[in-house]
């Protein structure tokens, strides 16, 4: 691939163990955009419209005998190996990627420069691990994850920051989606992070005035109160129980008020002592949710997960001091009326006037909040347009894809 005038285009090589996680949309931004992009993943399905993809996959799962305060870096050295073996063998095609950006922590990227000595390399840390987490030191409070995880824990968790700290020592630059989660870093790493967020697709994720009237191909009937609720996973990180807790009295004030809960049965963050129990299936023993008014409508696809912030009427995030979902930035630039945690990561981008903001601890609290945005309609129009708005300023997708491409360039000028 080439640019006009004969010069070779620049090449940026993506790592990650999944597809397309951060940098899909930047992968093929940069390609309409005069640069060579590759994606190196373990995903085995993984395929994108002018990008090359380069697969890589362990060739063991890690060994059962292995100490537990190495198994993180043994789990990242399988995956380091796996990504060389199959990056030399495109090396030696002729492959040279003058851009490398790697996911820090699962290990991947970890003998990339190895590979490729002349290449930039750019770690894109996402969370530094420490005892009691932030996440965890608020679940404690909330009684919904034991106080103490043994005398061992502290150290268990510090051991799992071996790749991250070594992923950010071979960098050229690091990169961190938002200040809350740089603020998790220790000092002696905190000044090598660059604050830079992915981007929000703010033309896709706009309002909507006729989906503002949709009964979501009769998911909902006319004139009904739409109280939405988006979730990679049920689970207390993301406030699933508190959130359920607070149902029964929303119906209860608003007859014509129905939760649209959209995610899958799963825990996606936390330890053992969070995935032992099936938090949909407590919530449904727990409390009286009536299943012509709670609905769960899974997984969606892109187009109808868009169709669901444009017709909420209240929709509800929830976060305990952990990394920020992009769901609750879309929901933003989509216009939503906003019901949120009062956390740090939701603070940083939801400024006072785009939301309700409530304790997520107490469940009485988000009820109170999602009534009072289910009858101001009039407070609600200046909250969704300042949500919006905020969106729009600070993370318009183009914008920060612009500012990564000034900053690769500037590194391959260096190295150089």
């Amino acid at each position: 691939m080439t640019r006009s005038g004969g010069r070779t285009a620049p090449s940026v090589l993506f790592i990650h163990n999944d597809f397309p996680a951060q940098f899909g949309d930047l992968a093929r931004w940069m390609t309409g955009h005069g640069w060579s992009a590759t994606f190196a993943t373990a995903a085995p399905d993984a395929t994108a419209d002018g990008v090359r993809i380069l697969h890589y996959a362990t060739h063991r799962p890690p060994a059962a005998g292995v100490h537990p305060y190495a198994q993180p870096m043994e789990r990242a050295a399988l995956y380091a190996q796996a990504f060389a073996r199959s990056a030399l063998v495109a090396r030696r095609d002729g492959y040279r990627p003058d851009v490398i950006v790697a996911h820090a922590g699962w290990g991947p990227g970890l003998c990339a420069r190895d590979v490729f000595p002349t290449a930039a390399y750019v770690a894109y840390c996402e969370w530094w691990y420490r005892y009691p987490g932030a996440d965890v030191a608020y679940l404690v409070e909330a009684g919904l994850h034991p106080a103490t995880q043994g005398d061992e824990a502290p150290m268990f968790e510090r051991m799992r920051n071996a790749p991250i700290a070594m992923d950010i020592a071979a960098a050229d630059v690091s990169i961190c989606p938002t200040a809350f989660q740089a603020a998790q870093f220790p000092a002696s790493l905190r000044a090598a992070l660059l604050v830079e967020h992915d981007g929000v697709d703010v033309d896709t994720f706009r309002p909507d005035a006729v989906m503002r009237a949709s009964t979501l191909g009769g998911l909902v009937a006319p004139g009904a109160r739409v109280v939405t609720y988006a979730t990679r996973g049920m689970e207390p990180h993301r406030g699933f129980p508190q959130f359920m807790a607070a149902v029964p009295a929303i119906l209860a004030a608003d007859p014509k008020a129905v939760v649209l809960i959209a995610g899958e049965n799963r825990v996606a963050y936390g330890g053992d002592a969070l995935r032992k129990t099936d938090w949909k299936a407590e919530a449904l023993a727990t409390h009286d949710l009536p299943a012509d008014r709670v609905k769960f409508v899974g997984t969606l696809c892109g187009p109808d997960y868009l169709r669901l912030l444009q017709r909420s009427d209240a929709h509800i995030y929830m976060t305990v001091p952990f990394v920020l979902s992009w769901s609750m930035l879309e929901a933003m630039s989509a216009g939503c009326a906003l019901v949120l945690s009062d956390t740090a990561p939701v603070r940083e981008f939801a400024a006072p006037g785009s939301a309700r903001f409530v304790d997520m601890r107490a469940s009485a609290a988000i009820a109170e909040a999602v009534i009072a945005t289910l009858t101001d309609a009039a407070n609600n129009a200046a909250m969704r347009r300042s949500a919006r708005t905020a969106i729009v300023d600070r993370l318009e997708r183009t914008a920060c894809h612009r500012r990564k491409i000034a900053l690769f360039e500037a590194l391959i000028a260096k190295v150089r």
